[in-house]
């Protein structure tokens, strides 16, 4: 049964990886509402360079925070743009910016509203 009402997040897995606590989960969450936007603003701007090397450390740091928090097709994206800056020579991101921030501001909102949502008692 899945009743997920996010069409870019799933919070189900990491809320039955911390035993039901949705407490820690909203915790957990609340924390890539605060840190993510300020990584991706890094990862913009190293992409706008070409910077190879700072994409790929934000790139994967960006990578795991949005797999905590099941963004699987944003999370899929930057292990494509991690996989490009790794390329020999390396592959400019810049072509998937825009749709890469169009996709990460919809799973930052929606984690905003996960957050507030289970904030509330039912």
């Amino acid at each position: 049964m899945n009743d997920n009402p996010y069409q870019h997040i799933n919070p189900e897995p990491l809320l039955e990886a911390m035993g039901g606590d949705a407490g820690a989960c909203r915790h957990m969450f609340g924390t890539f509402a605060k840190s993510a936007p300020a990584t991706f603003g890094r990862l913009e701007a190293a992409i706008a360079a070409d910077d190879a090397a700072q994409v790929k450390r934000e790139a994967h740091s960006l990578k795991s925070m949005t797999a905590l928090v099941g963004a699987g097709p944003l999370t899929d994206q930057l292990k494509a743009i991690e996989q490009l800056s790794k390329a020999e020579p390396p592959q400019s991101a810049q072509p998937q910016l825009p749709s890469l921030k169009k996709l990460f501001n919809a799973v930052a909102a929606e984690v905003s509203q996960y957050v507030e949502q289970v904030g509330v008692p039912h």
